[in-house]
């Protein structure tokens, strides 16, 4: 650091962050567009099992850094479930994308915030006040937007983000609490090596052998998947999650662009709606808890 909250190239921390977030999102927003084009050939079982295998060799660095150090772990089991979570969240968010819209599934997918309020009232006990639960309730409803119960067939391939989003919201408290003695290294390591190991046996039976250009497909989208990851973690290791965390949500225009230019997709108006209210309601739930626990920790340093 060359100055209090700049960087040594004289960029404030908040600016990188911001960047490195942006960067982060537009990797997966590309890596979640290459999704259509590998399963165009092959399952999604086997797409998401690529996704993972690639990212094996980008992750031969912190593997031999230290002699291994990052192996070093006591919390085999919370690793275990953490990398079974991802396995079913990301073989379900692969199935969406390749049969439904990119920008429709990508909004869905976003309901995790408020599947992780209500998981942290009901088994944390946290207590989520009343702006929290109305800004849920909201995110719901931009849910049912989308989905149109009653007035158009619901076609179950658009439940499967959704019942992602609330496997991502337990993967959200599991990782809070490897964090607290694992290292993201660490974390990440075991999380891909287990994803890998678990989807490749679980597309054994549909796996075919893909083309050279499917093969690329998928080595890109397994490096623009860990890139996207590395990227967003440098980014909350450099400023507060309630400025971070918000931008997430450019992967929604990202994609939507995306789609657009490479498949032609332009949602319809009721969707982008409904996609606007989950967005709404997540970003302030995500801000409205960075609030919350900054109030508390300053409450707690005065009584200190």
């Amino acid at each position: 650091m060359t100055q209090a909250g700049k960087t040594r190239f004289g960029v404030p921390r908040p600016v990188l962050a911001a960047l490195s977030m942006m960067a982060g999102v537009g990797a997966l927003a590309a890596n979640h567009s290459l999704v259509r084009l590998v399963t165009a050939e092959v399952d999604p079982l086997e797409a998401s099992a690529l996704r993972f295998l690639w990212a094996l060799p980008i992750m031969l660095p912190w593997l031999l850094r230290g002699r291994g150090i990052s192996l070093r772990t006591r919390r085999h089991g919370l690793h275990f479930v953490t990398g079974a979570l991802t396995v079913i969240m990301t073989a379900m968010f692969f199935i969406a994308l390749s049969r439904m819209p990119l920008a429709e599934a990508t909004a869905l997918n976003f309901t995790a915030p408020l599947f992780t309020t209500l998981i942290a009232a009901w088994l944390l006990k946290e207590k989520v006040e009343f702006a929290r639960w109305a800004a849920t309730v909201i995110g719901f409803i931009g849910v049912l937007v989308i989905l149109r119960p009653g007035f158009a067939e619901v076609p179950l391939v658009a439940l499967l983000p959704v019942f992602g989003a609330f496997l991502l919201a337990w993967w959200f408290i599991a990782i809070k609490r490897l964090s607290a003695s694992e290292s993201t290294a660490t974390i990440t390591i075991y999380q891909t090596l287990w994803a890998a190991l678990l989807l490749t046996l679980i597309a054994a039976p549909v796996w075919i052998t893909p083309t050279w250009q499917t093969l690329g497909y998928s080595a890109a989208m397994g490096a623009l998947g860990t890139t996207g990851i590395i990227f967003t973690s440098r980014a909350f290791s450099l400023a507060e999650a309630s400025i971070v965390a918000p931008l997430d949500y450019l992967r929604l225009p990202f994609i939507a662009l995306i789609a657009y230019l490479a498949f032609g997709e332009i949602p319809d108006g009721v969707s982008m709606v409904g996609a606007l209210i989950i967005t709404a309601s997540a970003v302030f739930i995500v801000r409205r808890a960075a609030l919350v626990e900054r109030a508390r920790l300053r409450m707690a340093q005065t009584v200190a």
